[in-house]
């Protein structure tokens, strides 16, 4: 270890096992009083003159190529702050020091070096910080950087994505944020995420795992009632026993933060939401519009793309849980969904269930099925006309009301999940029948029926003759009849309809009157 009082920036690149190359050579008399590893944007303000920062180049990540002004902007930084020099890690996030960097250094004169791929940071920063400091006072600094690199990611766009990052650059592996499900919501890094998931589920609380190469420390945690894991896993065991625990607590502790921010947000923006959803339900007129697409991208909506309108209920008149409506809240966000959406309470016409306007995304199936396993769900035709609303939202109530006699022709008592129609895939015909509940209708399409219905038999078997195709054998089998029975009973049925069963008016008006037994009839044939 070199001599405290003469230690040199040349003390540090000379020294073989940290494996240094130089980019941008220094002066090797520079003093070099600590190194330390981050990766905000603000470097030079966290740390004391004569320091040596590494990083991995996290920073230029989520830009569509490295940014040559934002390299500029972190040089002079750290300049400006006597920063000694900047070391980059190399094959984490670049295989090579990204050229705008290398300019900015070699333009201001600046120290650069590249670490190998298979050097960790921590190698560096202890062959420097314990020559120079007590280990107590190196390991209350480094708590502190910890907190500081971590804190960092509460003022990104999406502050959970931006601190698992940060969290896998700290141990300069992987980071994982996994559901209870194991559906993960964030990762970053090339470990075997599935493989993490399964071995820490089975040793649950048994301390650090190693999986093949990688060395895993794991924490579970819970936020809004929900049960989430927080798993970083590196190859180089010594990362996880120095800074495992401390890295684990503070994004614990900024998980909590982040969702208590999330809960005030969701908060107003499902007051904001209710307002701008009921106002477009009651209709605006044209020259409104404008102000609407405005207001409306708040809620990931782009003004001008396709919409589509829904309308909901719960299967079996069921209670819409809250949980549901915080996950279908919550997806719509993590995924990119534009929605507007408010629950509508129970009335003498409907049952539980929601209103919405969703944008006709690519993301929208997904959300979609998430829905339908507890709620029966119409959507309207796409449109782009905000002051065309309450019509897509009389298209949507169609559609849910066809959802809903398709669950009940499924023929369970409560069915286990619900149906999703979309308006526009609907033939005439179905759209036609899911008009038809005024008393009138019934009235007419009873007493058409009338005669049939009161012998059984005959009425089973021309709903099997209209679901399987007005094919005879095919009735026949599902009768378990022979087909001059199935020929017998048809033309009695005749004698009672007063007319031929082949003829197209009465297959229209007898399908009128039986829609939900054909359909169930359909379905089971299917299984």
């Amino acid at each position: 270890m070199p001599d405290s009082s003469t230690f040199t920036l040349a003390d540090v690149v000379n020294e073989p096992s940290l494996k240094l190359t130089a980019v941008v050579a220094g002066d090797g008399l520079l003093p070099v009083r600590g190194a330390h590893t981050t990766e905000i944007q603000d470097p030079g303000r966290w740390f004391e003159q004569d320091w040596v920062v590494l990083t991995t180049g996290l920073r230029f990540v989520d830009s569509a190529g490295p940014d040559p002004i934002m390299a500029s902007r972190l040089v002079a930084d750290l300049k400006a702050a006597r920063i000694t020099a900047l070391f980059f890690g190399i094959g984490v996030y670049f295989d090579h020091v990204p050229a705008p960097l290398v300019d900015a250094c070699r333009r201001a004169g600046f120290p650069l070096y590249t670490v190998a791929a298979q050097v960790p940071f921590y190698v560096v920063e202890n062959f420097v910080n314990q020559s120079k400091s007590s280990p107590d006072s190196y390991l209350i600094k480094r708590a502190m950087w910890i907190s500081n690199e971590l804190l960092d990611s509460l003022s990104a766009d999406n502050p959970v994505k931006a601190l698992i990052e940060r969290l896998g650059s700290a141990c300069r592996g992987t980071a994982v944020l996994y559901e209870d499900s194991g559906r993960i919501v964030e990762s970053t890094g090339e470990g075997p995420t599935r493989l993490i998931f399964n071995e820490v589920a089975q040793h649950e609380g048994a301390g650090p795992l190693d999986i093949g190469r990688w060395h895993v420390l794991a924490r579970s945690l819970v936020l809004r009632g929900t049960g989430y894991t927080v798993a970083i896993a590196t190859r180089n065991s010594a990362v996880l026993s120095e800074l495992g625990e401390s890295l684990l607590d503070t994004t614990q502790r900024l998980l909590g933060a982040i969702n208590g921010i999330n809960q005030v947000a969701t908060s107003r923006e499902r007051h904001e939401n209710v307002q701008l959803l009921t106002s477009l339900q009651d209709g605006i007129s044209v020259a409104r519009e404008y102000r609407h697409w405005e207001r409306m991208r708040v809620f990931r909506m782009v003004p001008y793309e396709s919409l589509r309108a829904i309308v909901a209920s719960t299967i079996g008149g069921t209670a819409l849980h809250a949980p549901l409506v915080n996950e279908l809240m919550e997806r719509a966000m993590v995924t990119g969904l534009g929605l507007l959406l408010a629950e509508s309470g129970r009335t003498s016409d409907h049952t539980d269930g929601l209103h919405a306007i969703v944008s006709n995304s690519s993301v929208l199936p997904e959300w979609l099925d998430m829905a339908g396993k507890a709620m029966d769900m119409g959507l309207s035709e796409p449109f782009t006309d905000l002051a065309s609303a309450p019509d897509a939202f009389r298209e949507a109530e169609t559609a849910r009301k066809i959802a809903r006699r398709r669950s009940r022709a499924s023929g369970a008592a409560v069915p286990v999940h619900g149906t999703i129609v979309r308006l526009d895939e609907v033939d005439p015909a179905t759209w036609l029948l899911a008009l038809r509940a005024s008393p009138m209708t019934e009235d007419k399409l009873s007493a058409f029926s009338r005669e049939l219905n009161a012998e059984a038999e005959l009425r089973n078997t021309v709903v099997c003759y209209l679901a399987l195709d007005q094919d005879v054998a095919k009735v026949a089998k599902h009768l378990f009849v022979h087909p001059n029975t199935v020929r017998y009973r048809l033309r009695k049925a005749e004698e009672l309809l007063h007319g031929k069963l082949t003829t197209s008016s009465m297959i229209a008006n007898l399908h009128l009157a039986y829609q939900d037994e054909i359909l169930a009839l359909q379905e089971g044939h299917k299984e």
